[in-house]
């Protein structure tokens, strides 16, 4: 026989449960292989995806790029250098500092003298690393700013003569107190990088790239003295001051809008928006999703191994947009989790786990305002993700598995 006891708390956890299993809010994730209910199918192929373009901002990226590549111009990168006590040591007596680099590193090893960016420096912020685009500098010019000029170039090999990378190197030594005035109560150590020749295209390593050893820096160089036993002891050693922050302005005003075709492009900016004919009436009242997937084609022989893609919800119903317009953030905000998906390519299609989303939408959780698609962050800029939505309309579907 069961206590008293035993019997209450069997009670209260039935009821706590059954609590939970009706909440509204929930996700549901039901799988009905073994149900008993009569499995159907309903295919949608009237799938809508129209392109439209955001100014894109790169702050997460883990290369820096200057010159112009895929109909997109790199015209300047900027680095922000961190503040640090090492400033301090130019109003220290017992600290001689030798010198001063900033550097930069490349993977590349065909780099010549002749593709080598300047260098400027300017005492006041120049960005926010995680939304500035190139519609915030219509008409920025570098010509007010200190120019330091071009640097050195170190090829680094290791024990066996392998390539490792490129080191950037330029001498600093005249912007010391600049770098370390006390006096100026909101200095920001802000550089600028551009190209001779706007043509070019080289790639460098951002903050995001390593824990360190290829970040954008500067490396100082002191002798400090110190006295022990009477006698005086100098050191001779480096100190590195990492940046904080970079990135590079990316300008897609020179990309051709194309109705005909959709594609997907991080450093385009290029991103798309769907519309699914599906509501909550779109299945037999009580119908249980057992799988759905949405999918799209993409050309194999423009786009033979294209990158990761980000399907998010949209909050707010979405509207056809003029795809020549480039607007200065996204006009589309996301559900986000835990509808957001990043998908890979496989065997010529993206294939989209849409179940949660849809049955939601029928049990009136959630209301189906459009889809986004976008290039993941991660991915190449100047790559495109070609989808054949107008080369093959019926290719492009959602297919549903439900029970009832």
């Amino acid at each position: 026989m069961q206590s008293k006891a035993s019997i209450l708390l069997t009670i209260i956890y039935t009821s706590m449960l059954l609590m939970v299993c009706n909440c509204s809010d929930d996700i549901l994730n039901s799988d009905l292989s073994h149900s008993g209910l009569s499995l159907d199918t309903l295919k949608i192929e009237d799938v809508l995806i129209q392109n439209y373009s955001v100014a894109p901002s790169l702050g997460s990226n883990e290369k820096l790029y200057l010159g112009k590549k895929n109909d997109i111009t790199i015209p300047y990168s900027f680095i922000e250098i961190s503040s640090s006590p090492y400033w301090n040591y130019v109003y220290d007596s017992t600290v001689i500092i030798d010198s001063l680099q900033f550097l930069i590193y490349s993977d590349d090893s065909t780099l010549s003298q002749s593709e080598l960016p300047n260098l400027y420096f300017n005492p006041d912020s120049q960005f926010e690393e995680n939304s500035s685009h190139y519609l915030d500098y219509s008409g920025f010019s570098l010509v007010d700013w200190f120019k330091v000029g071009k640097p050195g170039l170190n090829n680094i090999l290791d024990s066996s003569n392998t390539f490792l990378y490129t080191e950037m190197v330029w001498n600093i030594d005249s912007l010391l107190y600049n770098l370390s005035d006390t006096l100026d109560s909101n200095l920001f150590r802000s550089f600028a990088i551009d190209l001779d020749d706007g043509e070019t295209f080289i790639e460098m390593f951002s903050e995001e790239a390593s824990t360190g050893d290829k970040d954008p820096k500067i490396v100082m160089h002191y002798r400090k003295t110190s006295t022990v036993l009477d006698s005086s002891i100098i050191d001779t050693t480096s100190k590195i001051i990492f940046s904080n922050g970079d990135l590079s302005i990316l300008n897609s005003s020179s990309i051709i809008y194309n109705a005909d075709t959709v594609r997907l492009s991080n450093g385009g900016g290029i991103r798309a928006v769907i519309d699914i004919p599906f509501t909550h009436t779109s299945l037999p009242e009580g119908s249980l999703i057992r799988s759905a997937n949405l999918i799209l084609p993409f050309d194999t022989s423009r786009s033979p191994l294209p990158e990761n893609i980000l399907f998010d919800p949209i909050e707010v119903d979405s509207q056809l947009v003029d795809a020549t317009i480039i607007h200065s953030q996204d006009p589309f905000d996301g559900t986000g989790y835990p509808y957001a998906l990043s998908i890979s390519p496989s065997n010529g299609e993206y294939i989209i786990p849409v179940k949660n989303i849809l049955q939601n939408i029928m049990l009136n959780n959630e209301n189906n305002s459009g889809f986004k698609l976008l290039s993941n962050e991660k991915n190449y800029p100047f790559s495109y993700i070609w989808l054949t939505v107008n080369q093959n309309p019926s290719a492009t579907r959602l297919e549903i598995v439900y029970g009832k």
